[in-house]
């Protein structure tokens, strides 16, 4: 099995209520603002499980504070890394590699449900996931 990056975070249909914010240092919008909804969780680093709508869970993500990612099979072996960013709730992971799967993908984020899980859909609405912050 081939396991692809679930750009995680893992994003929802939140669009409703958003606005357009702005970076108060430069005063230029922040990228993705306009799609998240204010109560988006916001990712951080972490461990976080991948699980399918049946709860299956597909993979591991591992988001580092240096602004890196590892994705992990179910054996705890690396099969992809590359990038991540989260800007209020959207979430972008970025590959290493320019392949036609390492292209970057973003996902919108929903608020936390009461177990501490999220909702992340894609950007492009194709694909949503549950993501479950795990320890380590």
């Amino acid at each position: 099995m081939t396991f692809k990056l679930l750009p995680i975070v893992v994003l929802g249909a939140l669009i409703a209520g958003c606005s357009n914010e702005t970076n108060a240092d430069t005063e230029t919008p922040i990228e993705g603002s306009e799609r998240a909804s204010p109560a988006a969780y916001v990712m951080g680093p972490g461990r976080y499980a991948i699980e399918g709508g049946d709860g299956t869970v597909y993979s591991q993500t591992v988001v580092k504070p240096d602004g890196t990612y590892a994705d992990l099979d179910g054996e705890g072996n690396e099969v992809g890394r590359g990038t991540w960013r989260d800007e209020r709730g959207l979430a972008c992971f970025d590959p290493d590699g320019d392949g036609p799967d390492q292209q970057e993908r973003c996902w919108t984020n929903s608020a936390l449900a009461e177990d501490g899980s999220f909702t992340s859909t894609r950007d492009d609405g194709s694909e949503s996931y549950t993501i479950r912050p795990i320890g380590e």
